[in-house]
């Protein structure tokens, strides 16, 4: 299927306004253009903008991680990862959203709808939301960074609620603990992109120092509660393991007595089933009488020693 290029795309000089899909050739300057990656024409329609070879091939990758990269005259590329809330998808099997900015454009590519995306076009169609392409990559950041959140925050009721869970079936936490595992491998390096990018700080994003510090520490917030939960798992499975574990013993040790219990009678009834001459009682009325109460008082006497020994 031939996707298309053009998603959608915005101008913040003199006024916000939105902007059709643009002819071959250079992109406007003040302008923000939010592409689809896979599309056929996309490498194409990037090589008639000037954007240089390597910075396309970093946009269009297939897969990479989260990253930023510092580029020349202020140019720079930023690699960042969001949860897949779409239709049919897995939320830990993340989405990637390429941002390159290159001699004032500033250029998303997606291989998925975001939602993160869509709330900021959105906001722009109302007359909402960023005014300037700063305010908009800021925007991209805290909107990906509140989607995850909004995924994490249930993993702690979910552990407390499976803290004190003791039955047979199989718990919620291990599929919780995996997809914990996939998203903290993105939100790790994603809190050291943003880190590169304050440390760096290109001319774009002068103005937005604290912005961008608080979007790292969101980052750092998250990956914090991530490896929190996990901890908590793990803490919580040793628990329920142990608990468990401590079960069978208890049962294979009440068997154990039951078996010694009955063993003695065990052994008498078998004796006394066999059928040769020479039993006692055979000519006697009263010997089954005799048998099953002495088979009574022996298991009455087994108990008492078991209890002065402290088996049971």
């Amino acid at each position: 299927m031939n996707l298309p290029f053009f998603i959608a795309g915005w101008s913040f000089v003199d006024g916000v306004r939105e902007l059709p899909e643009p002819s071959p050739g250079p992109l406007a300057a003040g302008c923000w253009y939010h592409f689809q990656r896979d599309a056929q024409d996309t490498e194409l329609r990037l090589r008639l903008a000037g954007i240089p070879l390597s910075a396309i091939c970093s946009v269009l990758a297939e897969d990479t991680r989260p990253r930023f990269e510092l580029l020349d005259d202020g140019n720079f590329l930023l690699n960042l990862r969001g949860v897949n809330l779409n239709e049919g998808e897995t939320p830990d099997d993340m989405l990637s959203i390429r941002i390159l900015f290159y001699n004032g454009v500033l250029i998303s590519t997606r291989k998925f709808p975001s939602r993160a995306i869509s709330d900021i076009r959105s906001e722009l169609a109302e007359g909402l939301g960023p005014r300037d392409l700063a305010e908009v990559l800021v925007a991209i950041i805290d909107k990906l960074h509140q989607r995850i959140e909004d995924f994490v925050e249930p993993a702690e009721t979910l552990i407390a609620e499976q803290e004190d869970e003791h039955s047979t079936e199989e718990s919620e936490l291990m599929p919780l603990n995996k997809r914990l595992i996939k998203l903290r491998r993105f939100l790790k390096p994603q809190r050291f992109a943003l880190e590169d990018m304050l440390e760096t700080l290109p001319a774009l994003l002068l103005d937005k120092r604290l912005a961008l510090a608080n979007a790292r520490d969101t980052a750092a917030r998250i990956n914090e509660s991530i490896d929190f939960y996990l901890e908590h798992i793990a803490l919580v499975g040793q628990y329920q393991a142990r608990w468990h574990s401590e079960k069978v013993n208890r049962n294979t040790y009440l068997l154990s007595i039951l078996s010694g219990v009955f063993l003695p009678i065990s052994f008498l009834t078998g004796l006394f089933g066999i059928n040769i001459a020479g039993m006692p009682g055979i000519d006697n009325p009263l010997a089954f009488t005799v048998f099953s109460s002495s088979l009574v008082g022996l298991v009455a006497i087994e108990v008492i020693l078991l209890k002065r020994w402290r088996f049971i």
